[in-house]
């Protein structure tokens, strides 16, 4: 693509990821409402952490925003499976605190699932990590991102 305009893409019936280097974002949307499904969302991850192995080849930065829907849903994520996602991003930091500005997941359960990673990260309780924000409120979002970026 054009310079700048660097897109990736991959999509599924259950997931679209895209990074987006002209505003350094990785956009991952869990897409709302269709059955969770094992194999899907391992196919998932994998992609995920894939995308993370090539942002640190080409030695790039970028903000992760993980939007996993703010309307009720008849298909939730399963607990398991959002345990999954953060374990996935607590293996991946090694690469994620020198390539990942910071980390915004945007989900209607904002409060549990804050509380359910600080839990995590007391038990894990890493060296170094970057800012990791669930909010409801897509505003905050951006304003998250200006805020918190790694010095090149």
């Amino acid at each position: 693509g054009e310079r700048g305009m660097h897109r990736l893409r991959r999509s599924s019936k259950c997931y679209d990821i895209t990074l987006n280097k002209k505003d350094s974002k990785f956009n991952v949307n869990l897409i709302a409402d269709v059955e969770y499904n094992e194999p899907g969302f391992q196919e998932f991850l994998e992609y995920f952490k894939n995308a993370w192995l090539y942002i640190k080849d080409q030695n790039d930065i970028y903000h992760l925003f993980i939007n996993l829907g703010l309307c009720k849903k008849e298909h939730e994520l399963p607990l398991p499976a959002y345990i999954k996602l953060i374990k996935m991003i607590t293996d991946l930091n090694d690469i994620i605190i020198n390539h990942c500005h910071s980390i915004c997941i945007l989900t209607e359960g904002s409060e549990k699932w804050e509380n359910a990673y600080k839990l995590i990260t007391k038990l894990w309780n890493p060296p170094e990590q970057r800012p990791l924000k669930f909010t409801r409120d897509e505003n905050e979002v951006n304003l998250f991102f200006k805020i918190n970026k790694l010095i090149k």
